[in-house]
């Protein structure tokens, strides 16, 4: 998979001291541009709670085909500190999964009607690693988001569309990364918005940079 890095308008809102440790702080939330490359537009916002436990996710987006089916997916950096540009990952830091911890794990996932609005919410508990699709890209697994680093992880959210819905296959198409594909990596990442069916490409991405 690859994963793109630009520079987003963030903010941050610290509910405790943003300098306090991983173990003692209390939640945190920032809010990111999601970025439509294959466009060149800011499409909306992704919205990021961190605390102790975990990770919540609200990414609206707009402009995406009514009736279409889409996933979302985290890439979680457990250490960005160890990627080749600390602290802004990118696709070339996959050749050193180990040591950065990263781990691509599903998120949320539905059709979207006719406004061509999307609203997907997602959580994601610390050492919970069950909708890891690590494997898929030959990947050592990371374990999900560890324990202590929900404030220090790196976090990219990816919108993956999975194209028309298909009758009979909608739960495969927003519950999978190959759902309703004829051949999941035929796009590359962010060069071309699917338009028919069986085709699959991720075409948005929103990053959230490390709080501490």
């Amino acid at each position: 998979m690859a994963i793109l890095v630009l520079i987003v308008a963030c903010s941050t809102e610290p509910i405790s001291n943003d300098l306090a440790p991983d173990e003692i702080r209390a939640s945190e939330k920032s809010s990111v541009d999601i970025i439509n490359p294959i466009l060149g537009e800011v499409t909306g916002t992704s919205t990021l709670h961190r605390s102790k436990s975990g990770l919540t996710v609200n990414y609206k987006t707009t402009g995406l085909a009514p009736g279409y089916a889409y996933t979302i997916w985290w890439v979680i950096w457990n250490n960005p500190e160890k990627c080749e540009v600390p602290g802004e990952c990118t696709d070339s830091d996959f050749a050193n999964a180990e040591a950065v911890g990263v781990e691509v794990l599903y998120a949320a996932g539905h059709v979207v009607g006719n406004s061509g609005k999307g609203n997907f919410s997602g959580h994601l508990n610390t050492d919970d690693d069950s909708a890891s699709i690590n494997t898929l890209f030959g990947l050592p697994p990371a374990g999900g988001l560890h324990s202590g680093k929900t404030f220090s992880a790196e976090v990219h959210l990816v919108l993956r569309s999975h194209g028309p819905k298909i009758p009979g296959m909608v739960s495969e198409q927003i519950n999978s990364y190959e759902g309703g594909c004829l051949d999941p990596f035929a796009i590359a990442p962010f060069t071309e918005i699917p338009d028919e069916v069986g085709e699959c490409g991720d075409i948005e991405f929103a990053i959230h940079p490390p709080s501490n």
